[in-house]
């Protein structure tokens, strides 16, 4: 991997369909040929990704069996790309499922990590909370990652987590996003992190908080369109994004490989704002 330079390719909600289920929110398109298209779009490239991420919402509410089925389709094409591909978990994943299926391991409460390469330091955070659709960072895991970040000597470390967290454009988003963001806020404040990488609405955004680069992918599943903030569209598309770091930089590449202007759902929102802080409790 080369120490000046970083090309990280990021998928978000793939939203597999478990074994004798039907795609979520009545998609048209299978999810898994739509996951098939981007790394074909991968294979494609001339300059090969260093790694690929996949920020959740792995497989739509899966059980072991859809686990281990992804896992042989990310070791194959892990082989095929010469790329290591890596994951993290979503609030429609399983944790006890993920853990059986995909690692062949005894479940544990919270699946995070970190990787270290030769330009900076990545961190793979849990935030899901249970089965519920809002995110929730644990103390344990903002305790872990307060150390690591005091401890480390890169440059520059970088964040993926399902979850975004509050700021412009997903202000209407609050109901479901990251529900104890400023806790995060206050650990990387100062710190080397330089930019937050998230899923989980659907849809592309990009903001600064504490001069923190916070960039959101859309899914390779569906986009949803949240014009109207009480009523979101569903529609059949595949997105991923190109994220380069070089030269103390981040520059972020939304490459779109289907877009469907059919609406398959629709989903109202009473209120957008944050939810009851106590249920976290």
């Amino acid at each position: 991997m080369k120490t000046n330079k970083l090309k990280i390719v990021q998928i978000t909600d793939t939203h597999l369909t478990p074994r004798d289920a039907r795609p979520s929110n009545h998609q048209r398109v299978d999810p898994y040929i739509k996951l098939q298209n981007v790394f074909q779009d991968v294979e494609l490239m001339p300059e090969r990704p260093d790694m690929v991420v996949i920020s959740g919402d792995l497989v739509h509410e899966g059980v072991e069996f859809d686990y281990a089925k992804l896992r042989d389709i990310i070791d194959y094409q892990s082989k095929r790309l010469h790329v290591p591909i890596y994951v993290i978990l979503g609030n429609h994943d399983r944790t006890d499922a993920f853990y059986r299926g995909y690692l062949g391991d005894e479940p544990k409460e919270k699946y995070y990590y970190s990787i270290a390469t030769g330009l900076c330091d990545i961190y793979f955070l849990d935030s899901t909370y249970g089965n519920i659709e809002q995110g929730y960072i644990s103390q344990d895991q903002l305790d872990w990652l307060d150390n690591s970040l005091k401890s480390s000597d890169k440059k520059m470390s970088l964040i993926f987590m399902h979850h975004p967290i509050d700021g412009p454009a997903v202000t209407h988003m609050r109901y479901s996003i990251l529900q104890n963001g400023d806790k995060l806020l206050d650990i990387v404040r100062d710190s080397n992190v330089e930019a937050i990488f998230s899923g989980h609405i659907h849809f592309t955004t990009e903001f600064n908080r504490e001069n923190i680069l916070c960039s959101t992918a859309d899914s390779s599943a569906y986009h949803i369109n949240c014009d109207n903030h009480n009523n979101h569209l569903v529609m059949d598309a595949t997105s991923y994004n190109i994220i380069t770091v070089e030269d103390g930089k981040v520059g972020i590449e939304t490459r779109s490989l289907l877009i469907h202007d059919e609406i398959i759902n629709q989903v109202p929102i009473d209120n957008t704002d944050f939810v009851d802080p106590n249920i976290f409790k």
